[in-house]
């Protein structure tokens, strides 16, 4: 390899006399093991450039030659000074040392090109370090290379006190792919696979009714011999919690914290200086057609509307909140300005995230709603479950003077009701439930047009 080395680079000097100078520098694997001794011949006028590149791997003790390999495609891992920056050692560097089959021996993977369409993903050919018995030897292992390549960040992860290779798979925003694998022998052994996928709400017409935020985990594992997989839907998203201090009608101080649980979101309002200083209860949602706007809704106990809030975060700094207070259930007209900014305070860890299990059972009640209604929801969660293992709802709900439903469907997830046809009502179409600390809400796939689709906020009640 020395030889060759030394002829590649006589032939560059002899077509090429105006080329780059070669670029060589050595290092250490950071066990102290071994020394790398790394050429490239004709290294690029771009320092961010891929070239070829020669290794010389040696002893760090003897400096005996063990192996000499070389890549076509390295990343130079040099600043412009010519000596070796961060990205000449580790996991998306030139060269990384780790032990990937636990064998107690350092395996060598090493950088050579970039994925053809996503140029920000490298590619690796990854080495095992085979038994020999004079020397350490590394051999070219197809089933780490293939699966490096298939991995969206060009390498897996090493977990030594599990003894597994870990690797994600991405695609585009909304499907991920995590797997546990294990080297046996010559051969790389899937031992665990989960899949989480985002699962797009449902659109008028479907015969089921998902609202937004929830996900489909698929996960993977022997039992018997044999592959199984299992579904479960998951969710929604609970983002994290904002809290804010601000005032209304430019006098009036309050603080108001909300959360995002997928398409509902949940929050209190609290008026510093004035009324019982009580928080109020909000509920509500962000506006589809423009996601830097939310709709609150204020809801006394007894299930009354009592305001409506509807604010939009500014686009400049310091992103403040603006927009207006109306008073009760439906009035659109007039309100009072509202301008909230970032507070620094803990939200209660008791109302936010999911309700508790035991607090799903219950009444739930809606007075006066837009549409002037009275609602009602009475739902139980059943000790048994279905055929399937999932938890079972048993529900009535009424709108007084106009429609009475009562169903028993299992439970989508433990927050989730979702009734499908041919159990929905024609008319009207699927609906779902969504349960969220102290309010059930419901909605279907279309906006409500009609007096008797159940669509409101039911406040639970004591």
């Amino acid at each position: 390899m020395r030889s060759l080395i030394k002829s590649v680079l006589l032939s560059t000097c002899l077509a090429a006399p105006a080329m780059a100078e070669p670029l060589s520098f050595a290092v250490n694997d950071r066990s102290g093991q071994y020394l790398v001794e790394v050429v490239f011949p004709d290294p690029p006028q771009d320092r961010k450039q891929l070239a070829q590149a020669f290794m010389t791997v040696r002893d760090n003790k003897t400096r005996e030659v063990l192996q000499q390999l070389q890549t076509p495609a390295g990343n130079m891992a040099v600043d412009r000074n010519g000596k070796a920056d961060a990205w000449l050692l580790g996991p998306f560097s030139l060269l990384y040392f780790d032990d990937f089959n636990f064998d107690g021996r350092l395996d060598l993977a090493i950088r050579n090109g970039s994925d053809p369409v996503a140029s920000y993903k490298p590619k690796f050919d990854v080495y095992l370090q085979t038994p020999a018995p004079q020397k350490a030897q590394w051999i070219l292992n197809q089933p780490l290379t293939d699966l490096a390549r298939e991995t969206t960040s060009g390498m897996f992860s090493v977990s030594p006190l599990d003894g597994i290779l870990l690797s994600q798979v991405d695609r585009e925003c909304c499907w991920t792919r995590t797997t546990q694998w294990q080297m046996r022998g010559d051969e790389l052994v899937r031992l665990h696979a989960s899949t989480q996928e985002e699962v797009q709400p449902s659109e008028p017409g479907e015969n089921s009714s998902m609202p937004r935020g929830y996900s489909l985990r698929t996960t993977g594992e022997w039992k018997d011999g044999q592959w199984h997989e299992q579904p479960s839907l998951e969710g929604p998203v609970y983002e994290d919690p904002q809290m804010f201090s601000g005032t209304l009608n430019a006098k009036i101080p309050v603080d108001v914290w909300y959360q995002e649980q997928g398409a509902v979101i949940i929050g209190e309002v609290r008026y510093t200086r004035g009324g019982s200083g009580k928080p109020i209860k909000l509920v509500g949602s962000r506006d589809d057609s423009d996601e830097t706007a939310i709709t609150l809704y204020e809801y006394a106990d007894d299930g009354r509307q009592t305001g409506i809030w509807r604010l939009a975060r500014q686009q400049v700094e310091p992103y403040d909140y603006t927009g207006t207070w109306v008073s009760g259930a439906n009035s659109d007209e007039g309100g009072l300005a509202v301008r909230l900014h970032t507070a620094e305070r803990e939200p209660d860890a008791e109302k936010i995230d999911g309700v508790a299990r035991d607090q799903r059972s219950g009444h739930y009640q809606m007075r006066q709603d837009a549409l002037g209604r009275d609602g009602d929801l009475d739902l139980k969660i059943l000790p048994e479950r279905d055929a399937n293992g999932k938890e079972l709802a048993e529900f009535t709900v009424t709108l007084k003077g106009i429609v009475t439903e009562h169903h028993v469907v299992p439970m989508e997830t433990d927050n989730l009701i979702i009734v499908r046809a041919p159990q929905a009502p024609e008319k009207n179409g699927p609906y779902h439930i969504q349960l969220v600390n102290n309010f059930a809400v419901i909605n279907y796939n279309t906006a409500p047009n009609a007096q008797d689709m159940l669509t409101g906020m039911y406040v639970k009640q004591p």
